[in-house]
């Protein structure tokens, strides 16, 4: 299926957040399709990672402590940050992952934060 690639990022971070929150108890099979579907995101979420850092490392400067930042009142380098990092992130990639049921995910206790985050690969 075709997603935007900010849609993979906000799904990953949905799929991470509801496998870590300790106080949603959903059962282990249906954690294990979870996982299944983080994993097939894996290498999107690593490759934007990268890219990021090397915009950082383009457009800031480095601290007294050898690491590299933007900082907040360069205006120009933070908005040339994003403006490059919104490109990325509006593209286009194919990813292949078995879409939820509503079964699946309906009246399994998950919260309607993640049901949102997960609309994007939800079947009807």
């Amino acid at each position: 299926m075709k997603i935007k690639l900010g849609e993979v990022m906000n799904l990953n971070q949905t799929l991470k957040s509801l496998i870590d929150d300790n106080n949603t108890k959903i059962d282990s099979l249906f954690k294990f399709k979870l996982l299944g579907i983080m994993k097939s995101l894996e290498n999107h979420v690593s490759n934007f990672e990268i890219i990021r850092n090397e915009k950082i490392m383009e457009y800031g400067t480095e601290t007294e402590n050898g690491n590299v930042q933007i900082p907040k009142e360069d205006t120009e380098a933070v908005k040339k940050f994003n403006a490059s990092l919104v490109e990325v992130l509006n593209s286009d990639v194919d990813i292949t992952i078995e879409k939820l049921k509503s079964s699946d995910v309906f009246n399994k206790g998950v919260k309607a934060e993640y049901l949102m985050g997960l609309y994007p690969i939800m079947e009807e």
